[in-house]
């Protein structure tokens, strides 16, 4: 099985660039990278990019995986064409654009195309942000599936990763000791629902939900407590409705590969045991209205 070495970067269309620039700089705390007429990249890490904000035609939206290897794009490819999907290694240019020596895509289930890099663009520079908000980390992606079960056969027989828990339906997969990489939601759209960044620690998250605050900026989520991950966490909107997520204190480890998966209540307090308000439906399993 392919060891994939991170979740790499997320693109995300917008309709006004300037604007998704201003949310991701000035409002959620992340380092301006390389910018073009029709992409403006964000730092978060050690990596060049973390999260591309794109008015590109045609583009598309697209999470990326990181892969050690060149011959390790071969073995992924013959794994989902085995598994009865249709991956394509895009042209040189392509690659260029995304900042990779070489790219594999293919299309999940829920219209979001999944991008395997090898030598992805390492930046040598420290990440600083525009304020303190004590991010560390791109952390997770949150993904929105019409159909919860043929995304997850996507995710874990066609890419191997796997279920760390599930809430109702909702899973949770691994790529690395962290408890999740990716988490997908049962919901009445498809595509990208949102990206949560890691901060150093439980201070840095209060400070940010403080600064939304003070901002008038809306609070969709927490602060609160998943029940799964043990991650603390709260969540704003950004351009286009995309979730933007604070999160710390995600149990790693592997112990959660060891104990296998669990299964959590479809209830709103299994995504917040904390219990505060949200009108997110996608974290509101059994519970909603």
């Amino acid at each position: 099985m392919t060891q994939f070495r991170d979740l790499r970067y997320l693109r995300v269309a917008v309709d006004d660039l300037d604007d998704a620039a201003r949310f991701a700089g000035d409002v959620f705390g992340l380092q301006a990278g390389d910018r073009d007429e029709t992409r403006a990249m964000f730092r978060s890490d050690a990596r060049n990019y973390a999260i591309c904000f794109s008015t590109a035609a045609g583009e598309g939206e697209a999470v990326a995986l990181t892969v050690a290897r060149e011959e390790d794009l071969e073995t992924v490819k013959a794994r989902l064409e085995s598994s009865g999907y249709a991956p394509v290694y895009l042209s040189e240019e392509d690659a260029t654009v995304r900042q990779s020596k070489s790219v594999l895509a293919v299309s999940a289930p829920n219209g979001v195309t999944v991008e395997i890099v090898w030598r992805p663009l390492h930046s040598g520079w420290r990440y600083h942000g525009p304020r303190d908000a004590g991010i560390v980390e791109f952390s997770s992606v949150q993904l929105a599936c019409t159909d919860i079960g043929a995304n997850e056969a996507f995710w874990t027989r066609g890419l191997g990763l796997r279920v760390s828990d599930w809430v109702g339906d909702a899973a949770y997969l691994a790529l690395d000791d962290a408890h999740h990489r990716i988490v997908l939601y049962p919901s009445d759209r498809n595509g990208i629902l949102g990206a949560c960044w890691e901060v150093d620690e439980k201070d840095s998250l209060m400070r940010n939900w403080y600064f939304l605050q003070r901002s008038q900026l809306p609070v969709v989520a927490g602060p609160d407590r998943q029940a799964a991950s043990g991650a603390i966490y709260v969540t704003t909107r950004g351009p286009r409705g995309l979730l933007m997520t604070y999160v710390t204190e995600m149990e790693k480890g592997p112990q959660i590969e060891q104990r296998g998966p669990r299964q959590f209540a479809n209830t709103a307090r299994s995504h917040g045991i904390w219990g505060s308000m949200t009108e997110q439906t996608e974290f509101l399993g059994g519970d909603l209205q």
